[in-house]
């Protein structure tokens, strides 16, 4: 049933002519086996070939001549172009500025742009600048970056990559779900280009000097977690094509002995308490 949904959705791509060979042989293929997607369809196909069949009638010359006299005629009936007669409401916002509706919106955006003024200026007075910081004797604050701290950065966006790739894998079920709808085509071209920063974030890893002595441990997991997600990347890139499900299998086991996920959790977790940490001592 979930494979009969998922040939159904290409219905409307395999109409615009929008499917690959891969799509179309398989679309093809299920078309041959189920007779109710088949029915369906062929219901489709002969309703599109009827609408296209239909020929739109344009108006002939009869219809033009005096269609400009009618349609104004017609507005004024409607009452379209002649506005109801009444009095006008005048008060004493309208006396004090006569004219145009654009004037009192002119006239109101310069009092807000005023107002603001006032309130950013008795809200948020402007800071002292740098040379009287100095006569004050106020050192100026100077942004410290911790070593290595874009590597992190880059490690960091490499993991969380991964992860996205890897829980696809993970939770797909076979029982219950088609190949199709894993779409390997592209977890491999995410894979390879994931592969590509992976030199990169270890060669850095190997010449990051001077870390604190409670960071090397930290450094060391995050290199061994490298290495775990880039020997699964491997295995994902290098599927064939027409890998079955035993193959698929084969990638899950792998995460799960090597308990990469659990890492990753734990890798979020000390990068939460690192940023809270960071936030109280500001």
């Amino acid at each position: 049933m979930t494979k009969c949904k998922k040939i159904r959705e290409l219905f409307d791509e395999e109409f615009y002519e929008e499917l690959n060979k891969e799509q179309e042989t398989l679309l093809e293929n299920h078309l041959q086996e189920c007779p109710a997607c088949r029915a369906e369809y062929n219901d489709m196909t002969s309703m599109l070939l009827f609408m296209k069949k239909r020929a739109r009638v344009e108006p002939g010359p009869g219809f033009w001549d005096g269609y400009q006299v009618r349609l104004m005629d017609r507005m004024e009936k409607e009452e379209v172009l002649v506005s109801k007669p009444g009095k006008k409401r005048v008060t004493f916002f309208h006396a004090l500025i006569p004219g145009p509706r654009w004037a009192y919106q002119a006239v109101a955006a310069v009092v807000l742009v005023v107002i603001g003024i006032f309130l950013g200026r008795e809200l948020f007075p402007p800071a002292p600048p740098t040379n009287l910081a100095k006569r004050m004797g106020q050192p100026p604050v100077v942004a410290k970056l911790e070593p290595g701290s874009e590597l992190m950065n880059h490690t960091q966006d490499f993991i969380e990559r991964s992860k996205v790739l890897l829980l696809a894998i993970i939770n797909f079920d076979p029982e219950t779900e088609d190949t199709y709808v894993l779409n390997l085509p592209y977890q491999q071209e995410v894979s390879k280009k994931l592969l590509r920063r992976v030199g990169w974030i270890k060669k850095e890893f190997a010449t990051v000097n001077g870390l604190p002595p409670l960071h090397h441990k930290r450094y060391r997991q995050l290199k061994e977690l490298v290495t775990d997600l880039e020997i699964i990347l491997l295995q994902v890139a290098n599927l064939e094509s027409g890998a079955d499900i035993s193959t698929i299998e084969l990638v899950k086991n792998g995460v799960k002995i090597k308990g990469v996920l659990f890492k990753m959790q734990l890798t979020d977790i000390r990068q939460f308490i690192n940023k809270k940490n960071k936030s109280t001592t500001l």
